[in-house]
């Protein structure tokens, strides 16, 4: 029977930037478009697959200090900067059973700060990826 995969310590990059430290939670989705070819001749619907549309969201505890997330993630929404996004399930190097996935991306929207008092400063970011560039590395 196969291992199931605890999240523990994903590696998680943005910009060249190691974020592995201020993220709690990662979301890779790989999708894409439904095109419905249904025609007369059939008898159910039919579909092929269109366009990618694939993101990474990441929750990542908030911080302002140079180099850190908010000295990083503001001008790649400012400059609407292209940059690169890789994950990997353990901060370990790329294998069959630890690939990496990435993308180049660009960043749309941004809450610098959000909570209440007494909370861990958190921003949610969704990194859609640009033009079908999502890859799975296995070494």
């Amino acid at each position: 029977m196969a291992g199931k995969q605890i999240l523990t310590n994903c590696k998680i990059v943005v910009d060249g930037v190691d974020f592995t430290n201020h993220a709690s939670s990662v979301e890779i989705t790989a999708s894409k478009d439904e095109v419905d070819t249904t025609s007369f001749d059939g008898a159910g619907r039919e579909r092929k697959a269109g366009l990618q549309d694939n993101s990474f969201t990441i929750n990542f505890q908030q911080d302002f200090d140079a180099n850190e997330v908010d000295a990083t993630l503001f001008p790649l929404w400012n400059n609407a900067t292209e940059f690169t996004v890789a994950v990997r399930p353990v901060d370990a190097a790329i294998s069959a059973t630890n690939p990496e996935y990435s993308g180049t991306c660009i960043l749309l929207e941004y809450t610098p700060l959000a909570g209440s008092v007494g909370d861990l400063s958190e921003t949610e970011v969704t990194f859609p990826v640009q033009r079908g560039t999502f890859t799975r590395a296995t070494s």
